[in-house]
């Protein structure tokens, strides 16, 4: 497996050589990338219809164009701030957000429930402009590309074409995880920028953490290995790293505007039935157990009330202080 692994090494080198490289825009170092700018953007345009035709936009022009506009405020900070940025929140429960080649953002209406401010936000719109800032849906591509090249000629020298291809997959699969992280540190880079507190990125990465925590999806083995993402505790060491080194912010966190911006966003319960976002005012006395009463969600309520308010896992409100309920 060894000597496979270093034969996969020559060739995707070789490869990579005869291709050619481009200048990464943020890093100014070499880069595969098998398409020119306009290719990227043409591409970018023809996905973003195949998109839009399998997951609809969500239904709701103010909401639309709130997300819009801290996306472009970010977008003004990246080191593509010439590329036509698309941003569009999609009518979809996952929690999820990501980007294509050309400057096309999205995020779910699942993941807008979970954020809790527009610093949070802006810094899930960045993290996906600086996938697109980096190139790295080109690149991603490209090194694709190469690696089926590569596949193909170990495949027919060396035998064994199921190892070859499992190689190649990890070698890509920790390409991305790499990618990830440099979108994270140019998130932190752009909130500042604009104003944000870096950290705000920090407070996403918790959030994601927590949910999938209460989801259980954190368990399965050998995850950080397979996985193109990494792991959220890593993530969120490497964001509290860099949040750090950009000190405060000077802009406003946005924590009410936002919340005031999706209050009533939809969201499917199961059996043809929705519920909506909904505010309240913590009372003296409130805690999340009794909020839970009133609430609209079923298994494990009160602990699920914590996460979409950023309070897990022990959290309990303030007396003042608005929260998100399910109705």
């Amino acid at each position: 497996m060894r000597y496979a692994a270093v034969v996969m090494g020559i060739v995707l080198v070789g490869l990579t050589q005869l291709l050619g490289c481009s200048v990464n825009p943020v890093s100014g170092e070499n880069q595969l990338a098998l398409m020119s700018e306009g290719e990227e953007v043409n591409a970018g345009q023809q996905a973003h219809r195949d998109v839009l035709a399998q997951n609809p936009p969500y239904r709701d022009v103010a909401l639309q164009a709130y997300v819009s506009r801290i996306g472009q405020t970010m977008a003004a900070q990246s080191h593509r701030n010439h590329l036509p940025y698309t941003f569009t929140v999609l009518d979809d429960p996952a929690v999820n957000a990501f980007a294509l080649p050309g400057g096309y953002i999205y995020i779910t209406s699942g993941l807008l429930a979970y954020l809790n401010s527009e610093a949070e936000l802006a810094g899930v719109l960045a993290h996906e402009i600086g996938h697109v800032a980096a190139r790295h849906n080109v690149s991603q591509a490209s090194w694709g590309a190469v690696g089926e090249i590569a596949t193909k000629i170990l495949s027919e020298k060396l035998g064994n074409p199921e190892l070859i291809s499992t190689l190649g997959e990890l070698g890509l699969r920790q390409y991305g995880r790499d990618q990830e992280l440099q979108a994270d540190g140019l998130a932190a880079e752009y909130l500042a920028r604009a104003g944000y507190d870096p950290a705000y990125m920090v407070n996403v990465i918790a959030t994601l953490q927590a949910y999938d925590q209460f989801t259980g999806g954190g368990s399965e083995p050998y995850r950080d290995l397979l996985s193109t993402h990494p792991s959220n505790d890593q993530r969120l060491q490497q964001l509290i790293a860099q949040a750090r080194q950009y000190g405060g912010g000077r802009r406003d966190p946005g924590h009410e505007t936002f919340l005031r911006q999706i209050e009533g966003l939809r969201l499917p319960l199961g059996n043809g039935q929705t519920v909506q976002v909904r505010l309240l005012t913590a009372r003296p006395g409130d805690n999340f157990e009794r909020l839970a009463q009133s609430s609209r969600l079923r298994n494990n309520a009160a602990m699920h009330l914590r996460v979409l308010n950023g309070l897990f896992p022990n959290g309990e409100p303030r007396p003042g202080q608005l929260l998100k309920t399910i109705q």
